[in-house]
């Protein structure tokens, strides 16, 4: 029978428990996003965030040990798995590297704006209960996702995948 959530502690521990999963599971998928990218700075982009997410984990177990608890990836973090499952299964219609690129890219910011939403209200809770210490390394998290954010976005204007992916005739 699954434990009873009743405080604001409990729920705090099920979100850090929820983004310590993604952020694992997305240190994996963003190394795969590298080795299938075609453009070099799609490549770079997802290698560096990929060592950040590094990062980001750590912090996160530094906040475990703030709280006095101990991190896990047992049950999942449901959000991140069906977007993960997304990439696998549009990989299994056979994409061109090209659109696999473009997939990627908004691929990774449907990730970052779950990155964001999820840090946020973890740093709402860390708030209310009084966590500064826990606030501060979320906040750092925050603000890394929220420039890769910008990063992807930046990448999707800028690097020259669309070019190399022709339109359908009109009307195919």
């Amino acid at each position: 029978m699954a434990r009873r959530l009743d405080n604001l502690n409990d729920l705090f521990e099920h979100e850090l428990k929820d983004i310590y999963d993604a952020e694992n599971r997305l240190k994996d998928a963003l190394r795969v996003q590298a080795s299938e990218s075609t453009a070099p700075e799609i490549k770079a982009a997802f290698s560096a965030h990929q060592k950040e997410t590094e990062g980001q984990i750590r912090r996160l177990e530094r906040v475990f040990e703030a709280f006095g608890k101990e991190p896990n990836r047992g049950r999942g973090c449901a959000g991140i798995q069906g977007l993960l499952e997304e990439h696998k299964e549009f990989k299994g219609e056979d994409p061109s590297r090209e659109i696999l690129d473009v997939f990627n890219l908004g691929a990774a910011q449907k990730v970052e704006r779950y990155e964001i939403t999820a840090y946020s209200g973890l740093i709402d809770l860390a708030i209310h209960l009084g966590l500064d210490d826990a606030v501060e390394l979320l906040e750092a998290n925050l603000a890394e996702e929220e420039a890769a954010l910008e990063k992807v976005i930046e990448l999707a204007e800028t690097v020259e995948v669309y070019s190399k992916v022709s339109p359908p005739a009109r009307g195919a």
